[in-house]
């Protein structure tokens, strides 16, 4: 039977503490930037702040405004009054991004989509059925 030295006990438990350590810093990266994890970051942070509605029309197969200025915080609603419905997605045609947990809605006439803008950048909107029918809304961080 092998004896291992109580030296080297003592560095294969400290290359172990290491190793656990090492794995463990990316493990903390990736769960607090689920989008869930996100999205209750947005809620606290906004919670109990003045907060604009900024309304976005979907008449006529045109966007009104066609672009939205917004801060964090703020919300954006997107209506269809159109006759036909508007399968809205975030993001480019072939690459929708979720926003607010919202990749994609199905708006029929009257309906209407409220996201809340907690993540700063310049975001396209745009109808999946219609590419063509589309907007971009910017939002950025309060001075």
């Amino acid at each position: 039977m092998s004896m291992v030295s109580k030296r080297a006990k003592w560095w294969l438990t400290a290359g172990a503490a290491v190793l656990l350590m090492a794995a463990t810093v990316p493990v903390a990266i990736w769960v607090t930037h689920t989008q869930s994890a996100q999205l209750e970051n947005t809620r606290q942070r906004c919670e109990g702040k003045k907060q604009i509605v900024h309304t976005v029309i979907v008449k006529g197969d045109t966007v009104s405004p066609v672009h939205t200025e917004a801060r964090q915080c703020d919300s954006l609603t997107i209506t269809n009054l159109d006759d036909k419905e508007r399968l809205v997605a975030f993001g480019k045609h072939d690459s929708h991004i979720s926003y607010d947990g919202v990749s994609e809605r199905v708006l029929g006439r009257g309906q209407s989509l409220t996201v809340s803008l907690g993540q700063a950048g310049t975001f396209l909107f745009h109808d999946h059925a219609q590419d063509s029918v589309k907007g971009t809304f910017t939002v950025t961080r309060p001075k």
